[in-house]
């Protein structure tokens, strides 16, 4: 009886021990993952907090254009291909991934030609090229009587709009998505199929 009287004393002397052991490891391990989550919450809203990639039209050319005129009905043919130069700048800590999207030719707020843009991955602190050719789908003028009176004062204003959608993974944590949109106004001179001075407008949304 004694031997057995001086088991359950020695037991019930370590129960304490071993609880206020359990509670230390408990709260070291809370302390950890409180830790590491501060951690990352600060580097994701400094070092790796996100930016706004922008989207540069580096330079617009003229690789085909044909203008055919029928007087007697007072209408004009044309078909032009513009080639167009992109880069889009990536200023974040990580990596940038896009979308499928498109470039838009427009002639007088009337979408006249489009190009896809495939989806892609932009790596951190990099810029990436993309080069786009944007062909005008004629049958979309052809009723159009300011074409006309545009091509006999020499000069055919057209727009080209691009826009870029995607999303950059922080720490596999947190998405933020990025759209970022360049729209640029152009001249397409007829008598020397050239391209007078463009003026862009760039806007980027987190």
């Amino acid at each position: 009886m004694d031997v057995e009287s001086s088991k359950v004393a020695a037991m019930k002397a370590e129960s304490p021990k071993k609880h206020k052991r359990r509670n230390i490891c408990l709260g070291v391990t809370a302390a950890v993952i409180l830790f590491i989550f501060m951690l990352l919450l600060i580097l994701g809203l400094t070092v790796f907090r996100p930016k706004q990639p922008t989207t540069t039209v580096d330079s617009t050319s003229i690789s085909d254009m044909k203008v055919s005129f029928d007087i007697t009905r007072l209408r004009v043919d044309v078909n032009v291909r513009l080639d167009v130069d992109l880069s889009i700048k990536n200023p974040n800590k990580v990596s940038v991934k896009y979308k499928n999207s498109s470039a838009f030719l427009n002639y007088r707020g009337q979408v006249v030609g489009e190009a896809p843009i495939p989806a892609g991955k932009i790596l951190a602190d990099k810029t990436q090229p993309i080069n786009v050719t944007v062909t005008l789908m004629a049958d979309r003028l052809l009723s159009d009587s300011q074409l006309f009176s545009d091509v006999m004062a020499g000069a055919i204003p057209f727009n080209t709009l691009t826009k870029i959608s995607g999303k950059a993974s922080i720490f596999n944590l947190f998405n933020v998505h990025i759209t970022s949109t360049s729209s640029c106004d152009l001249l397409v001179f007829v008598s020397n199929r050239t391209i007078g001075d463009q003026k862009c407008k760039y806007k980027t949304k987190l």
